[in-house]
């Protein structure tokens, strides 16, 4: 037979079995079709999350297993409040369309790749409160992966190879893990488990992320690259979402041990971002240790098991950290609440939480634009695992496990306002803790103090400042006419009785936080200054809220002429947020404000209030100033380690000048200043506790501490003398002031704030013997007089001190309102100087005269009048206040500027309404 002839025979034979052939080794051969119920849940902790239908909502979500080519059909019920949606990046899906509460929707999703995928809830931020779930789409055919031996060889596997899996989720600072038996079975290992496993199980690993980018390391094991032979221990997870899955021979090498796994950023590793792979000897049960439960032992918890609480960090006022079930506990706890367990709590805050011992606190950066650090304030007296920080502000979140009782309060280093306080409550004493019962209820504090009495007037003062600043229905609101400052009814154990005659039960004393209550407080503006301001005063509303965006803050302009508001800016179309700092151009038509929750710089038209241009410059940009030689805008980067710089009349930064030397932890510096002639510029640095002086080409000129030997000083703001004389910093948390030689970087004086007052009970004498009772608690903005004469420091716990600079001692102290924040001075008609003071809680500006007959003894400094910072109906606006109107109140700038170095360079229509004293204030 020819060959000719056989091929003629066997073409259509031919050409069938190809067609067999390819059938059988694509990805469409036995593809199923997976019809998969899911709903989304609220948990007892207020997260959210994912459960197969009449199964419990876990975190993460269900695994999803299946081959390359098959279809999931994914039917989602929505038993939450808030949307949810279903959506795989990586994979075909029409529709990620959110469901609203209490809708169902159907999603089809098409595993056309082999791979490891990410689903989440497609929720704004909220996906990370644990929707979120994987999809494992494993090869229709041939091994699903390979391992790196002891001996080098890679050896591939089937799944039946498998002993077990690991779903190990990164979000925040958190890992949240799912263990998956050979034969399917799941559990889930909660937060921050201890994967285990027997030495030479095949164990298979699925990391996913979403959110902000990681690092993810596995100590004593090595695993391949994927799609190649590469041999790696590490892989870096990009931004939003990314996958990685690896085989490893559990132990091979190295034998049995606990092995670390970890996030490689130092600051999430800090903040809690790590665990143990336990690989356990031949013959043991290589069991996995379970993490902390949604489900665990918190307030209204539902299992006996090891619990979580969440805080969400917000840009939100008040709800800086915002439990995840916050507005849950404040209906829960409403006096008509009927049924709840706890009707009459009466609780305002959202930013508090209570567990037990052994149980842990989950921070996740899910609904800010900044960076932060989660830092601890204050602690029950020889707590674990305190004080907690880590050494550069992030994107991310944190956890830490609280074992021993009592209360917690965490910060920000960067937003030093913004609270969280979790309650670890002993089951054995009647009443909350709200310090270590082994220790006489006492607390610990960042700065050092160890052993505070929780009855001491200097802990009821930081109880009252908590729940002022998170509860916005206790801020002194002066177009109501009444204050009311309502606390939980809540039993607490203290360690002493400062509120009555209350009995000591033998194990501490019992009493309600309402005992601080204040009712009906009348609440009146007060009258203007008698004499007019020159200009105009701008000030940063922060917390104000309008119509047209969803990120908080506004700026309020006052006509200083007659003590109105004439404008309101709120730059809806750029979601403008958080507005914190200013300062103005040379020929004062431009204003520059920062975004300190955002990483933006907005330049507005001084005229009629609109943007200009916004600008990106770097994370949580914090206060800006010119250089008076060449109009240059120098704006702090808080959240970052240096100063940008952006030339006169351009709107780009050119270069960011480093406030720490290569190497060395980030500075995180704040309100900086700088001197008269342009050549110095002047940082307090949060993160380094200490004051930099720098050349105006960032050359580091000299670095003073600030904290005399003690942790915690945090300095905040910078004032300078007008002729660069002396440097003076505010420290925020030791409650002192810090003189520095100008021009050598030397320390001269550090002055207490607080001298004359006692903590333990509050009591006042003049223990400086400068004649004058005076405090400053928690110290914040501190200028110089245009004239050199007085720093008036505005002071969170509501004083505002007046310094002489003579002689740098107290002169004066005077009331503020709650949340006392920002100082400027402005042109006062006639001549002189006011100066201008914003608060946080309140929504009313101070105009502070510090020499008001102009003699040069400031003894008789004064307050000269109030503003209220509400809009009214000749009020300019570019958006409609809906909320917290006029509250908020931290940058300040009266326009024309007035201090030495700047007034010089005013246009002459500005200078005509000065003085010539004002226009040369120190005689040049």
């Amino acid at each position: 037979m020819s060959h000719q002839h056989i091929s003629g025979l066997t073409k259509p034979l031919i050409t069938a079995i190809f067609f067999v052939i390819t059938l059988l080794t694509s990805s469409f051969v036995l593809a199923a079709v997976h019809n998969i119920s899911l709903t989304a849940e609220t948990l007892p902790n207020g997260q959210v999350a994912y459960a197969m239908a009449g199964h419990e909502a876990v975190i993460p979500g269900p695994a999803l297993f299946v081959k390359q080519g098959d279809t999931i059909n994914v039917t989602l019920t929505n038993n939450t409040g808030i949307k949810v949606g279903f959506k795989a990046p990586g994979l075909p899906l029409p529709s990620s369309a959110k469901v609203e509460p209490g809708k169902t929707k159907n999603y089809h999703v098409k595993a056309s790749k082999a791979g490891t995928y990410v689903y989440h809830g497609n929720s704004d931020g909220k996906e990370l409160l644990g929707l979120f779930g994987a999809i494992i789409v494993d090869k229709a055919h041939g091994p699903v992966d390979s391992y790196v031996n002891a001996d080098g060889s890679i050896v591939p596997i089937t799944q039946a190879d498998v002993d077990k899996q690991f779903v190990l989720f990164m979000v925040g600072s958190t890992f949240w893990g799912t263990e998956i038996s050979s034969d399917g079975t799941q559990k889930p290992l909660w937060a921050n488990p201890n994967p285990g496993a027997v030495t030479d199980d095949i164990v298979r690993f699925h990391i996913l992320s979403i959110g902000p980018g990681h690092t993810f390391h596995l100590h004593a094991h090595r695993w391949l690259k994927t799609g190649t032979h590469a041999i790696i221990d590490t892989k870096l997870m990009a931004e939003d979402s990314d996958t990685h899955s690896f085989t490893v021979k559990a132990g091979t090498g190295v034998g049995a041990g606990d092995w670390q796994y970890h996030c490689h950023l130092i600051a999430h590793m800090e903040a809690g971002m790590h665990g143990s792979f336990k690989v356990d000897p031949i013959g043991g049960d290589g069991a996995s240790v379970v993490g902390a439960s949604p489900y665990g032992r918190i307030l209204l918890g539902t299992k006996n098991e090891p619990g979580l609480v969440t805080f969400e960090v917000s840009d939100e006022p008040a709800s800086w950290f915002r439990s995840a079930r916050g507005d849950a506990i404040v209906t829960l706890s409403d006096p008509s609440a009927e049924g709840s367990p706890l009707q009459g709590g009466d609780i305002k805050t959202r930013s508090l939480e209570v567990m037990s011992p052994g149980s842990s606190v989950n921070f996740i950066m899910s609904d800010t634009n900044g960076v932060h650090t989660i830092s601890s304030l204050l602690w029950p007296t020889g707590a674990h695992h305190m004080p907690f920080d880590q050494s550069s502000a992030y994107r991310g979140g944190a956890i830490v496990k609280l074992d021993t009782p009592g209360l917690y309060v965490f910060t920000c280093k960067v937003h030093p306002y913004m609270f969280g306080a979790v309650i670890v409550d002993d089951p054995n004493t009647d009443g909350l803790d709200l310090g270590n019962p082994a220790a006489n209820y006492t607390i610990d504090l960042v700065t050092g103090i160890n052993g505070l009495p929780t009855s001491s007037d200097l802990a009821v003062r930081l109880l009252k400042t908590f729940f002022i600043a998170t509860s916005p229905t206790n801020w002194q609101d002066y177009s109501s006419g009444l204050w009311n400052v309502k606390f939980p009814t809540l039993p607490v154990r203290i360690s002493g009785a400062p509120f009555g005659n209350i009995a000591d039960d033998g194990n501490g004393y019992k009493l309600a936080l309402s005992a601080l209550n204040v009712q009906n407080q009348s609440l009146a503006v007060g009258n203007a200054p008698t004499t007019p301001g020159v200009g105009e005063v701008w000030i940063n509303t922060q917390f104000e809220k309008t119509a047209g965006k969803y990120k908080p803050g506004t700026t309020t302009v006052v006509d200083a002429t007659n003590w109105t508001v004439k404008r309101k800016v709120a730059l809806p179309q750029i979601n403008n947020n958080n507005p914190h700092n200013m300062w103005s151009s040379r020929d004062q038509s431009v204003i520059y404000q920062t975004q300190w929750f955002d990483n933006k710089f907005s330049m507005i038209n001084r005229e009629n209030g609109k943007l200009i241009k916004n600008i990106q410059v770097g994370y949580s940009p914090s206060h800006v100033v010119t250089l008076p030689t060449t109009d240059d805008i120098t704006i702090a980067i808080n959240g970052e380690n240096g100063i940008s710089v952006i030339p006169a009349g351009t709107t780009k930064v050119t270069k960011m000048m480093p406030t720490q030397a290569h190497g060395h932890i980030s500075a995180n510096p704040h309100g900086h200043w700088v001197s008269a002639d342009g050549s110095k510029i002047v940082t307090p640095n949060i993160n380094t506790d200490d004051i930099g002086i720098y050349a105006a080409n960032g050359d580091i000129q000299a670095r003073t501490p600030t904290g005399q030997n003690a942790p915690g000083a945090h300095p905040i703001a910078i004032g300078m003398m007008p002729d660069s004389s002396k440097i003076y910093a505010a420290n925020l948390l030791h409650h002192t002031l810090t003189v520095v030689n100008g021009n050598t970087g030397a320390l001269i004086k550090t002055i207490n704030l607080i001298a004359d007052y006692n903590p333990i009970n509050g009591s006042l004498i003049d223990n400086d013997g400068n004649g004058e009772l005076a405090v400053g608690v928690l110290p914040i903005q501190s200028p110089v007089s245009p004239d050199g004469k007085a720093v008036v420091i505005a002071s969170t716990g509501g004083q505002i001190v007046i310094i002489d600079t003579a002689t740098d001692t107290i002169v004066k102290s005077l009331d503020c309102d709650p949340g006392c924040h920002g100082a400027n001075f402005g042109a006062k008609q006639g001549g002189g100087y006011y100066a201008y003071v914003t608060t946080k809680f309140g929504n009313r500006l101070t105009v502070v005269d510090v020499d008001p007959n102009g003699d040069g003894n400031l003894s008789d400094a004064t307050i000269a009048g109030y503003v209220s910072l509400v809009d009214g109906v000749d009020t300019a606006k570019d958006d409609t206040v809906i909320g917290l109107p006029g509250f908020g109140g931290q940058g300040v700038l009266a326009v024309p500027n007035v201090y030495n170095g700047w007034v010089q360079n005013l246009p002459a229509a500005w200078k005509e309404g000065l003085t010539a004293a004002q226009q040369k204030p120190i005689g040049q």
